[in-house]
């Protein structure tokens, strides 16, 4: 669409000024100008283009001008001179991110990536010989922030705390919370919202429930603007934890190391991951990865007794679900039977050597829920066993001994167990087989 210049911007000075038949040609001329966004609304950190189409004889002298209207002073994103063959005016900082072009009566600007502070009204202005012709588009830059990040925290009182907190929103986003049956529940939490230095939206939005029949408890947030939300859901029936008895281990060269973990869980979330990881400055290596989902466990009938079998499955075949590093395949055992079934997940290492020693993490996740453990590893020669008990005594010393539980990690044999580990019958733990 053409616009005119706005005769009511001109002032009367400039009028008395400047010959009456010089201020006509501003709407005279052979050509027309109009412009165009793709996409008028671009999201922040994406890309948007402004064209400035010169329609019919356009003149040999032009001078293009596409400048965005500011409250004090406009700003230059690219001039374009004929006479002078071509000039471009980038904004000062922003040229590494503006890119114009003229070709073929068409003026165009790229903005990437687009900022907040690039919503507003640009202008496309051309001069030719007196005449003066421009047009005007708008642009709107929301922001469509992360998902939501839900965790959740037992209380001492048996109260939980639900914390969800995202980033880059813009304009400010509403925050809803709502239980399972869909009443909201947002006047219960404590939000706030705030902007960074890029004028994006943060939000921290706490929720404390002391009792509640809810399965699951959801945090949504929505941009006015889009019309569109993001949604995390958490299970609030299955809390978990895992703990150990000792932080420090000091094993010696040669002997075998038990790294405790115990899972300690009341109801049984619909899926769960644990694993356990070797950490370390610049490297996190997986040890072992078991992916549960109650809806079709891999294996659900097995002797569930405390004996080792003499066979060794290799999870690393078919099963997707569970994963074993092969370096570890004659080393790691696991227990099971008995001792998981009371949520025993402690990792044994045998034969321990000198890069055995550092820090293991045990975790179990489930429904953005995380708890992990770390358990660090010394490893001694045996003429130094008496000296380190001295100097450790905070720590356990482990003796050659092997518990009669631990047994080779197998995909029936963890599998099965954990099945009972996570859905214990309404009257305990049962070791019989699960059909």
């Amino acid at each position: 669409m053409h616009i005119g210049i706005k005769i009511l911007s001109i002032s009367s000075v400039f009028f008395s000024s400047v010959p009456f038949i010089y201020y006509m040609n501003w709407f005279q001329g052979d050509f027309t100008v109009t412009v165009h966004v793709a996409p008028a609304v671009v999201l922040v950190g994406q890309a948007v283009t402004l064209s400035c189409h010169l329609i019919g004889k356009v003149p040999a002298n032009i001078q293009v001008h596409w400048y965005k209207l500011e409250r004090n002073k406009n700003t230059t994103l690219y001039f374009y001179n004929s006479t002078a063959k071509g000039t471009e005016l980038g904004r000062a900082g922003d040229r590494h991110r503006i890119k114009g072009r003229y070709g073929n009566g068409v003026v165009m600007v790229k903005l990437l990536p687009v900022q907040v502070e690039d919503s507003g009204q640009y202008v496309c202005a051309v001069t030719s010989d007196g005449v003066y012709k421009e047009d005007i588009v708008q642009v709107t830059v929301p922001g469509f922030g992360s998902a939501p990040r839900l965790t959740i925290e037992h209380n001492q009182n048996n109260s939980i705390t639900l914390r969800c907190t995202s980033q880059g929103w813009y304009p400010q986003p509403e925050v809803r919370w709502t239980d399972s049956t869909g009443q909201k529940i947002t006047a219960m939490a404590e939000t706030r919202i705030q902007k960074d230095v890029t004028e994006l939206y943060q939000i921290h939005s706490t929720l404390r429930v002391a009792d509640t029949a809810s399965d699951t408890i959801s945090c949504t947030i929505r941009n006015p603007l889009l019309k569109r939300h993001r949604k995390k859901v958490i299970a609030i029936s299955g809390f978990f934890d895992v703990e150990a008895e000792h932080g420090i281990i000091t094993a010696v060269i040669g002997e075998n190391a038990i790294l405790p973990c115990r899972l300690i869980t009341k109801y049984l979330p619909p899926s769960m991951e644990l694993q356990w990881r070797k950490v370390g400055p610049g490297k996190d290596k997986t040890i072992y990865l078991y992916l549960y989902d109650e809806i079709s466990p891999l294996v659900n009938s097995y002797p569930q007794d405390d004996k080792c079998s003499m066979s060794y499955l290799s999870p690393n075949g078919v099963n997707s679900r569970e994963w074993l590093r092969k370096k570890y395949e004659k080393k790691a055992e696991v227990f099971k039977g008995k001792e998981f079934g009371k949520g025993n997940i402690s990792l044994k290492l045998n034969n321990i050597q000198v890069e055995d020693k550092g820090k293991y993490v045990c975790s179990a996740t489930a429904n953005s829920f995380h708890r992990e453990i770390i358990t660090e590893v010394l490893v001694i020669g045996k003429k130094g066993l008496e000296l380190e008990k001295a100097d450790l005594s905070n720590s356990i010393i482990l003796s050659p001994q092997e518990p009669a539980q631990a047994c080779p990690f197998s995909t029936a044999h963890f599998i099965a167990m954990s099945i009972i580990v996570l859905k214990p019958p309404n009257n305990g733990i049962s070791t019989s087989s699960i059909g």
